[in-house]
């Protein structure tokens, strides 16, 4: 009796080594962590809370693919029309769902931009040129002698410092109340 349990320790203490260096393989290690990105729980603001409606109906509609699959691979064609039926009307339910709570969250959104104070848009600067042109810009900057500046269709320009009919501006935007400045 004595040998027997000899030999069983044996073979279980030689399981066991074999599972623990199993667990503690560092190439098996250094595989996850060169494939896999570990990056914890989401925050809580990432995370959208899930329609109980929704969640059921989608489990139905999965449900109902599979007994669509089953019946489809045994031939039970009444079955199959019958799980098709089940699956289109839950997914036109959980269509009509989503569209409207996306309409409830547009709607909310719009009413608490209508409460915002409205904001004025930003002025925008004449700059006149000694050609005799004058442009529009909502946005301009120098950038050692050259002017740039962003039209209203969003064309970035950029014109020599000294192609600037600088008293002109001035007196364009002074005229208007919007500052513009340019280095001497």
């Amino acid at each position: 009796m004595s040998q027997a349990w000899i030999r069983y320790a044996g073979m279980i203490l030689f399981l066991m080594t074999g599972v623990g260096r199993a667990q503690t393989s560092p190439g098996h290690d250094a595989w996850l962590m060169r494939n896999y990105r570990f990056t914890g729980p989401p925050s809580p603001r990432e995370l959208k809370p899930a329609d109980p409606v929704l969640t059921d109906l989608k489990a139905l509609r999965d449900t109902v693919w599979t007994i669509l699959r089953r019946a489809k691979s045994e031939d039970d064609y009444e079955s199959a029309l019958a799980a098709a039926a089940q699956a289109t009307s839950a997914t036109q339910l959980i269509g009509a769902i989503t569209e409207h709570q996306q309409a409830v969250q547009s709607t909310k959104s719009a009413t608490e931009e209508a409460k915002l104070p409205a904001r004025s848009p930003a002025p925008f600067v004449l700059i006149a040129l000694k050609d005799n042109t004058i442009n529009i810009a909502t946005s301009y900057w120098v950038d050692g002698t050259m002017l740039n500046y962003i039209t209203l269709q969003g064309v970035h320009v950029i014109v020599r410092l000294d192609l600037v009919d600088r008293a002109l501006s001035r007196d364009l935007n002074r005229q208007r109340n919007v500052e513009f400045r340019l280095p001497d």
